[in-house]
């Protein structure tokens, strides 16, 4: 008779649910406190174990215990008493938070990560700018173009603005004949 009230309070606990689908978490948590998966039936059990509206710690209590029932074969007198598959439950409970908190640590972490990298790689860019020629080596290049003798010319009409062109000498033979 326990059973068949449980099984009773874990379905309107579900139409509930079903019902009100923008329940947080814990508003979820506080809903389900008041079910014991310990005093479910098994296909009541079953249920909770796939029911996806269902807290975590609700689904966990559900499967724990199926496994205890599989693992004593159904024996009740082989059955660890209900505070300690409770503490048990509670246990795992915070286990399964606590790697969670775990996942989400290390996402952020590798997100942190990520963007030094990409921050890195984008002042590795902006570091690296093109040297700035220096006063001396300006002058001498700026020199070295205006000189109209450098390259055999001797005319220097054709000068522009550091522009030298070059016009070979013609390489005649003089003959006296």
């Amino acid at each position: 008779a326990a059973r068949k009230v449980d099984d009773d309070l874990n379905r309107a606990i579900d139409i509930y649910l079903k019902a009100h689908p923008d329940l947080d978490e814990i508003e979820r948590e506080k809903v389900c406190s008041v079910m014991d998966a310990l005093k479910l039936s098994y296909d009541a059990r079953v249920h909770a174990s796939q029911n996806k509206r269902l807290p975590v710690q609700i689904v966990l209590h559900a499967l724990y215990y199926d496994q205890l029932k599989l693992r004593s074969g159904d024996d009740d007198r082989s059955m660890p008493d209900a505070a300690t598959t409770r503490s048990q439950l509670q246990t795992d409970v915070s286990l399964v938070k606590e790697n969670e908190v775990l996942r989400t640590e290390l996402l952020k972490m590798k997100m942190y990560v990520s963007d030094l990298q990409k921050n890195q790689a984008t002042s590795s860019k902006v570091v690296v700018a093109p040297k700035k020629p220096k006063f001396f080596s300006s002058v001498s290049k700026t020199l070295g173009k205006l000189n109209p003798f450098k390259h055999g010319s001797k005319d220097t009409l054709n000068i522009d603005d550091g522009e030298v062109e070059v016009t070979k000498p013609r390489r005649r033979r003089f003959s006296i004949s």
